[in-house]
């Protein structure tokens, strides 16, 4: 029997969901449960570590951000000090775990940030960096990059990632961290990256710190939400045109 076509809109409602973290260690599993609905299907997006050599995340916290008012929040995941770690995000049915594609997804990566000065160091390096393919997408689905904040820079090296970004070089770049992505400010809209997709269900992205300790562990968060804009607020200082993210959520019929 067929299973019932779906195709509507909705949201990625982190605010609104429940955060599980299996605690695996280097095969942690992150997921935000009830992350969206449509006709009465939820959904749940899962971030699961593949491990895959030096520098390796061996586990750590993450978590959600509720938004101000009726906004949608963010979802976070926790990077220890000089760690890096490859994540899959798939979209999956909340009941079944099955795949739930989504044909058209605006995914920001915000806060990209440091607060230890770089000018000493060899290289002067940005602390934190976000690195992925864009062939990591699902079979069919595609996957670019819409939005560079201009304080994010191009990071040079490993050639094995089409897309390499870092928090700017020679100074310290810190803001403040995001209380919601449908209202922020000039400069943390500086720091963002945004990413677009058609028809995704799955995708990879690599995230590295390499804070050193300052007294706090050395640890970062890399924050990410669903928008539909990315777009500055021409009569503010305040950039409230984040929005939600619209998303056209469909399940595929049975063979």
């Amino acid at each position: 029997m067929a299973a019932a076509s779906v195709q509507a809109q909705t949201v990625l409602d982190f605010a609104g969901s429940s955060y599980l973290n299996n605690g695996a260690g280097e095969y942690t599993v992150h997921r935000w449960t009830n992350l969206g609905q449509v006709n009465s299907v939820n959904f749940d997006l899962i971030a699961t570590h593949i491990p895959f050599g030096s520098n390796n995340y061996d586990g750590g916290g993450g978590g959600k951000v509720g938004g101000t008012g009726n906004g949608t929040g963010y979802g976070y995941i926790g990077m220890p000090q000089s760690t890096s770690g490859v994540f899959e995000f798939s979209f999956v049915n909340s009941a079944d775990d099955t795949a739930v594609t989504i044909d058209s997804l605006e995914f920001s990566i915000l806060d990209i940030d440091h607060y230890t000065d770089t000018t000493n160091d060899p290289g002067n390096i940005g602390r934190e960096n976000v690195r992925w393919n864009s062939d990591s997408v699902n079979s069919g689905g595609t996957m670019s990059l819409l939005h560079k904040g201009s304080r994010v820079q191009d990071a040079v090296g490993n050639a094995s990632y089409e897309y390499r970004f870092k928090s700017i070089d020679n100074l310290l770049s810190q803001v403040d961290n995001p209380t919601d992505p449908d209202a922020l400010t000039g400069e943390q809209f500086n720091h963002s990256l945004k990413l677009g997709f058609n028809d995704v269900s799955s995708f990879e992205i690599r995230f590295g710190n390499s804070e050193p300790d300052a007294g706090n562990g050395g640890g970062r968060k890399f924050f990410f939400s669903g928008t539909s804009a990315l777009v500055p607020e021409p009569s503010s200082a305040m950039l409230a045109g984040l929005g939600f993210a619209i998303v056209l959520l469909r399940r595929s019929r049975a063979m």
